[in-house]
């Protein structure tokens, strides 16, 4: 959401209609690094029996106190009025500010999928049979695997095209499983990637999960969200990739969407991973959610 739309008043005295009520919901929830100490409302279309004693409101007053600037906060957002303004311009700068995750969170993330992936110069088959390198760098086909900066191990020459497609098609052939690690692939190969070009393609699957998790959340509200969710959701979409998180786990999305990190640190658990891995995510969830 770059604007907020209202057909009528929300808050205190106003006409509180559901739709105009989940847009303040959605629009503070992707502010929400401005109204500490409000949590992430959830976004249900109510102000519940009494309005005044909402979290909504609640959110709403402190907005209007921190960010608007009210002495007397009054709990109600009148459309184009003082405080609606005050959201949308306070939107457009979030919105206008996507970009790349900070330097910090990218630092920690490298970390993490380094820790769990490995790094790996030469090409091998992962258990799925599957040519990887680098950091779980996945290479689909022969000319993908062109496309590579590769190197002749040694004498550091740069590889030609043909060379690596005979390599990866050689590599194909080889008998995979969990009885066989990356190293067992070595002798089989002559080609290797660069500590630099590794990173490379680390952070540009970085960026392009970042891309990924907008598509499924919002650009603005994946911005807004704690860099632990970030980082649990930076392991879920890399293990998963986007199809399967954005379609497989429809109750763990709408805990997401909704702000409620300790719901979906619940349904978080995937299957075919180590116990570790999944915990490293549900603990993060749940570190957000203010839980250790």
């Amino acid at each position: 959401m770059s604007t907020m739309t209202l057909s009528g008043a929300v808050g205190i005295g106003g006409k509180n209609q559901p739709t105009d009520i989940r847009s303040v919901q959605t629009a503070l929830n992707q502010l929400i690094g401005l109204i500490v100490p409000s949590r992430r409302l959830t976004i249900d279309g109510s102000l519940g029996p009494v309005p005044a004693s909402s979290n909504t409101v609640s959110a709403i007053e402190i907005f209007q106190k921190k960010v608007v600037g009210m002495a007397r906060p009054d709990g109600r957002i009148d459309p184009n009025g003082r405080t609606h303004r005050a959201i949308n311009q306070k939107l457009m700068q979030t919105t206008a500010s996507q970009a790349t995750p900070s330097a910090s969170l990218v630092t920690t993330l490298l970390q993490r999928l380094e820790r769990q992936e490995g790094r790996v110069t030469h090409m091998y088959l992962d258990t799925r049979g599957y040519v990887t390198v680098g950091v779980g760098h996945m290479i689909p086909d022969e000319n993908q695997a062109a496309t590579l900066a590769f190197i002749h191990r040694g004498t550091g020459q740069v590889a030609a095209a043909d060379d690596i497609r005979k390599e990866y098609n050689a590599l194909k052939k080889r008998p995979y499983g969990r009885r066989y690690s990356a190293s067992t692939f070595r002798p089989y190969t002559l080609l290797e990637l660069s500590d630099s070009t590794i990173d490379q393609l680390t952070r540009k699957h970085i960026q392009s999960f970042t891309g990924e998790l907008q598509t499924i959340y919002g650009n603005a509200a994946f911005s807004a969200m704690p860099d632990k969710v970030k980082l649990a959701l930076y392991d879920m979409i890399f293990n998963l990739g986007m199809p399967n998180l954005k379609n497989g786990y429809p109750n763990f999305n709408r805990h997401i969407r909704n702000g409620d990190w300790a719901a979906a640190a619940r349904e978080s658990r995937r299957g075919g991973i180590s116990d570790e891995r999944n915990l490293y995510v549900r603990n993060l969830l749940n570190q957000a959610a203010g839980r250790p």
